[in-house]
């Protein structure tokens, strides 16, 4: 028998070299993202996206993994990639085409699909590792301990924080969110933890009969999480957390050894007797109205954003027009019949549906993308092996929920990074992986050193003219400097506007120049086209009043009535009205 050699020929198969190094690299830059980055706190005003501090921190070491991927790509001459990848490309696209509509407003929803094709590069940059076991689970353990991180910090803020402190929490309403300014998205955070460490303490046999340093972490987590559940008093938390880990229980059942099922569930039982006595002994002010509240206006929202899916199905109202298409919509069928269409939510950017967001901005293609991409995890999930399938829709279930009760991706950069990394979990359990041999990197390799490059320095300008802009919001009297310091108001392009004009009108009218007055009524009549909000309405009445101009101010309030029922537009109302969140 004739034996070739082939080593050190053409014809020798390609292999991926150890790739040891960059693994080192992305690995770190996903702890830090975790570990670090995520729980930046930076005084601001509340909001989403990057106006929330720790989403622009987090970016940075977001870039930097991606970035790791894309040289790992150029390192090998060899891109990784699985049915999934592609079919994901296919649902980016899918979410992408209405950008190119007619109505669209691309700068609107620049953000958004730059975080959609990012999530898309970082779930490649996962594909080019071929990790050890230790360093697959490494993934989930950082997950963990953010989740850990944050526990405790919602632990410090409803224990330990006085009334005035540095980080304005509300003491008297006392839901501690965590980093992130919002109870509903902490719960589905701290749920999403719990679910992962029951996971991966099914994954940690203990070695010769000992246990470990891992096995106290993980046993730590739903003691430090399921009474913080209870008072943040979120019931997107409550039923994430108690779906999932039911998911999670045959799972526990059939790859956990006795002993670990019996401290789970003592673990879990000791937690449930924490939480009582913690709802028992203290009093939240997040009373029984404000919870209904909360559920009226998803009860009108989300039916609203439905019948305008209904009314353009195929194409939609434009991306990046929701709120503006959202409220003259509402208006105009509250005119037309008043008991069968309620009035619109004021300053709504979102239906707290993420289906619905997209179908309602961009018709039937995007929601085809999206259902695209979910049926190929859920197909995925089926080919896992036999006794993971509810383990692992378990771990997804937390965000999905919260996903069609609110907008967490919008929220925390870190929710989306989670889900990204799940859905790799998911692919790399059952998918058979394609290797495509490409010779020319030297544009990739560029494009992978210039990436963090850019999102660092934009990410580090965003927080230092946020701090700018609080600064200037805070101090009294009011100084201008600050305002002229900002150096990156793109990423603030609302707020910073808002200050700038706003500042415009009050000392046109404190020293009776017109023309700041005439030049702030410009900006406003333009800026209601994108961004109807109450607070503009009623300060444009206010600068038409200043002018003398009474039948153009009578005009606009009565146009904000009828977009805003109930809200007061009269010329009492004062310039010093904060911007609308």
């Amino acid at each position: 028998m004739t034996v070739l050699q082939l080593q050190g020929t053409k014809l020798e198969q390609k292999r991926i070299s150890k790739p040891l190094p960059l693994v080192r690299f992305f690995l770190a830059s996903v702890g830090v993202f975790f570990i670090v980055a995520m729980h930046y706190f930076q005084h601001n005003p509340g909001g989403s996206g990057l106006e929330l501090s720790f989403n622009a921190s987090a970016w940075i070491p977001f870039s930097f993994a991606i970035s790791c991927g894309l040289l790992e790509i150029c390192r090998q001459k060899v891109w990784r990639y699985s049915r999934m990848t592609l079919i994901l490309f296919s649902s980016c696209i899918l979410l992408s085409l209405p950008v190119f509509y007619a109505d669209a407003d691309g700068f609107a929803v620049l953000n958004r699909l730059l975080t959609l094709w990012a999530g898309f590069l970082f779930f490649i940059s996962l594909q080019q590792f071929v990790f050890t076991h230790s360093q697959r689970q490494r993934l989930l353990w950082f997950i963990t301990i953010g989740v850990l991180i944050e526990a405790i910090f919602g632990w410090y803020q409803f224990l330990c924080l006085p009334t005035n402190n540095s980080f304005g929490y509300d003491t008297i309403a006392n839901r501690p969110y965590g980093i992130f300014q919002q109870p509903n998205v902490m719960a589905s955070f701290l749920a999403t933890g719990l679910v992962i460490a029951a996971y991966l303490l099914a994954r940690l046999p203990r070695y010769r009969g000992k246990w470990a340093w891992q096995h106290l972490i993980l046993l730590a987590v739903p003691i430090l999480t399921i009474p913080l559940l209870v008072v943040l008093n979120s019931r997107t938390g409550w039923l994430g957390a108690s779906i999932g880990s039911l998911l999670m229980l045959p799972y526990l059942y059939r790859f956990a050894a006795k002993y670990q099922q019996r401290m789970w569930g003592l673990m879990l039982l000791l937690a449930l007797a924490l939480a009582w006595q913690v709802s028992s002994t203290t009093d939240s002010s997040f009373s029984q109205q404000a919870r209904v509240t909360l559920e009226s206006q998803r009860s009108v929202m989300m039916p609203q954003a439905y019948d305008m899916f209904t009314t353009k199905p195929l194409t939609g109202y434009g991306y990046g027009k929701f709120e503006v298409t959202y409220i003259t919509q509402t208006a105009l069928w509250h005119q037309q019949d008043p008991q069968q269409h309620p009035a619109g939510i004021a300053s709504l950017d979102h239906p707290h549906n993420e289906l619905l967001y997209w179908a309602v901005e961009g018709g039937v293609i995007p929601l085809l993308g999206l259902m695209l991409a979910a049926l190929a995890v859920l197909i995925s999930i089926k080919k896992a092996p036999n006794g993971t399938q509810l383990a692992l829709v378990g771990l997804f279930f937390p965000i999905v929920l919260h996903t069609q009760l609110e907008y967490p991706f919008y929220h925390s950069l870190a929710h989306w990074i989670i889900f990204i990394i799940l859905i790799f979990w998911v692919d790399n359990l059952t998918t058979k992986y394609h290797r495509y041999q490409n010779q020319y990197v030297l544009a990739l390799k560029v494009s992978a050193i210039a990436l963090p490059i850019m999102i660092s320095s934009f990410m580090i300008t965003t927080l230092y003219s946020g701090w700018l802009l609080t600064k200037f919001e805070t101090t009294r009297p009011v100084n201008i400097n600050y305002l002229v310091k900002v150096n990156n108001p793109w990423a603030w392009q609302h707020r910073f506007e808002w200050d700038l004009h706003l500042t415009q009108l009050q000392l046109g009218i404190a020293t009776d120049k017109p023309q700041l007055v005439a030049d702030y009524i410009r900006w406003a009549n333009q800026k209601a086209q994108t961004w109807p909000r109450p607070a503009l309405y009623q300060n444009l009445v206010l600068a038409y009043n200043d002018q003398g101009n009474t039948a153009q101010a009578e005009q606009v309030a009565a146009e904000a009535q009828q977009l805003f029922p109930g809200i007061t537009t009269s010329s009492a109302t004062t310039a010093a009205v904060s911007a609308a969140k």
